[in-house]
């Protein structure tokens, strides 16, 4: 074979060789035919090997393009030269897209655009078709009436188990495209005039009133003795009549799935939040933390449940629902052709008693020209109809064949990517969930470590804490008042051990008043030493002034006036302690202002 892309080819050898390419090397004449090009076939038939000399390319096979697209709706399977010449011969085709979708109280629109070729279409091209939810309904079951001889899949329900209106209205709409490409692809319904009506009405759709034919079940056509010769569409009835109550029972098993796995999730939330709770009171912060995480985790948990419930009821629970449809439209198209056998069987039994009626006339001695042509055309018509009976018959049997195949493989591709996206979901799901629980590992092993307790506001703690004044004072008051040391007045110590501010004088001053008569040591004596004549006694000045005396100070004995004179005025009371927090200084009598002023007069 000759290779022009070889680089060894003779036309890159400097022309040493005769060998003439493949091609032409001059330049053709306009509107001259072009050689090596395929023709389109002639509508006579033509020797099989003439057929093939023409299909053949110019190297043996037809050049094709690998990874080309197929034709989408708008281009058809026809490649026209620029003449007009047609190249490739046009099969009858029916292309049906949803374009929109319109969901209102009522019911569902659908808008539709549609390209055929089919003969018996008066155009090609359809756009905009509205066709509501209910006429898809009475479509369907004039498909069932007129087509008895193939499988007609189950329209898809109107609604699924999505959680939103959108995802709801995008799953119904690609189930129904499924659905009508799969009725499109039927070679017997595309040539039914529903078909052609329900595409081409403009005021909307209405099937055309046909009588439906009473089928009775399986069983009791088996109690009838219908007989029936094919075992393998006999057995495909019952099987699809087992398989409809399983598909359904399956169904509904994932819909208790799905409350039993929302009802869990809602424990799973309960729990998460009995987590956080707990980590918000727990004072070790390690555990507090893990205890959170572990919460938070809990509430992811309920989202992924929840998520896979929605996520089985559509995949696998509406799946399986309209299996069980589709196998129910299966069995019904297997019970039309046992009401077509049972019919055909009818048609027997009337040929073989006309047969036995002109049996009789044949016997009989007197016979009348009447009876017997009406006894000829009887069993003509018997004949006829037992005929037309036994072929369409033969037919239903021979198309069903064809149909159960395709019913089989469309229903083992449904279930098949159900089952895949449904693993492929639950897959997704547990990593999700391995994630969230890797990610509590750390905070689970961190849980039981030590923590140093923190320091309050952020001040470190004194390394060495002074005791405080308050805490080296008893806490009760005693009940006899200490006794008053003899010692110098002045220089001296207070009650409480502090130093007095007065600095003891060496020598008695010469200004300083003459001791007091005997009498006058037994009247109270002022702060600073001097003699208060005054008939209310000191300590009811204030409320508080008496609280550190006892009543019993009264029995204690006089000391005398030099004695009294050498007290501190300001040690003479202690510090009354009112609480821990609030310190309350006693309350001291108020000076004679004469008494005072000689006092301190005499002080230098």
């Amino acid at each position: 074979m000759f290779d022009p892309l070889s680089s060894t080819s003779s036309i890159f050898a400097n022309g040493s060789t005769d060998t003439s390419p493949p091609w032409p090397t001059t330049p053709h004449e306009p509107n001259s035919p072009i050689p090596h090009l395929r023709r389109a076939s002639p509508s006579s038939p033509s020797p099989v090997s003439v057929q093939k000399a023409e299909t053949d390319g110019l190297y043996g096979r037809e050049p094709k393009i690998y990874g080309q697209p197929e034709p989408g709706l708008v281009s058809p399977q026809t490649t026209v030269g620029s003449n007009g010449t047609k190249y490739e011969k046009m099969e009858p085709y029916l292309r049906v897209r949803i374009t929109g979708m319109d969901r209102n109280r009522r019911d569902i629109l659908f808008k539709l655009d549609a390209q055929t070729t089919l003969s018996n279409f008066t155009g090609t091209t359809y756009r905009n078709v509205s066709r509501s939810y209910l006429e898809f309904q009475q479509f369907y079951e004039a498909l069932i009436n007129n087509c008895p001889h193939t499988i007609i899949p189950a329209l898809p329900l109107a609604q699924t188990s999505a959680p939103t209106d959108e995802e709801d209205d995008r799953l119904v709409r690609i189930m129904l495209q499924r659905w009508l490409t799969r009725i499109c692809e039927d070679p017997i319904v595309i040539h039914d005039e529903e078909l052609r009506s329900f595409i081409e009405s403009d005021f909307g759709y209405q099937p055309t009133p046909r009588p439906r034919r009473k089928t009775g079940s399986g069983f009791g056509l088996i109690r009838r003795g219908v007989p029936d010769e094919d075992e393998v569409l006999q057995r495909a009835r019952f099987e699809l009549t087992k398989l409809e109550t399983q598909f359904f029972d399956a169904a509904k098993a994932i819909d208790k799935l799905a409350i039993t796995r929302k009802s869990l999730a809602a424990a799973h939330a309960e729990m998460g939040n009995k987590l956080i709770n707990v980590a918000t009171t727990e004072s070790h912060p390690p555990l507090g933390h893990a205890l959170q995480k572990l919460g938070r985790a809990w509430h992811t948990l309920t989202d992924l449940d929840q998520a896979q419930a929605i996520s089985e009821c559509v995949v696998i629970g509406d799946t399986l629902g309209y299996q069980g449809l589709n196998a129910r439209s299966a069995k019904e198209a297997l019970l039309q052709r046992a009401g077509v056998l049972e019919e055909y069987q009818a048609a027997v039994k009337s040929t073989i008693s006309k047969r036995r009626n002109i049996e009789r006339l044949k016997a009989s001695s007197n016979i009348r020209p009447e009876r017997v042509d009406e006894a000829l055309e009887d069993i003509e018509e018997a004949n006829k109809y037992e005929q037309v009976l036994a072929q369409r018959a033969n037919n239903i049997s021979q198309n069903l064949h064809r149909a159960m195949d395709t019913h089989k493989r469309t229903v083992a591709d449904d279930i098949t990517a159900a089952l895949i996206e449904h693993a492929r979901s639950s897959i997704m799901y547990e990593r999700q969930l391995l994630r969230e629980l890797e990610a509590l590992r750390t905070d689970v092993n961190n849980a039981n470590q030590k923590v140093a307790p923190p320091n309050p506001n952020g001040i470190p703690k004194p390394s060495v804490i002074l005791p405080l004044e308050d805490d080296t004072l008893p806490t009760h008051t005693r009940a006899t008042p200490p006794p008053r040391e003899t010692g110098p007045p002045l220089g001296g110590r207070f009650v409480d051990g502090t130093q007095s501010m007065f600095v003891n004088p060496s020598s008695p001053s010469p200004l300083g008043p003459p001791v007091a008569a005997s009498a006058s040591s037994l009247l109270p004596q002022g702060p600073l030493g001097g003699t208060i004549h005054s008939p209310v006694p000191s300590s009811a000045t204030h409320p508080l002034a008496g609280f550190a005396q006892s009543p019993l100070a009264s029995n204690a004995p006089v000391r005398p006036a030099s004695t009294q004179q050498a007290v501190d005025p300001l040690g003479m009371f202690a510090p009354t302690n009112m609480s821990q927090s609030v310190r309350v200084h006693p309350s001291r009598p108020r000076l004679d202002a004469r008494v005072a002023a000689s006092k301190l007069a005499n002080m230098f």
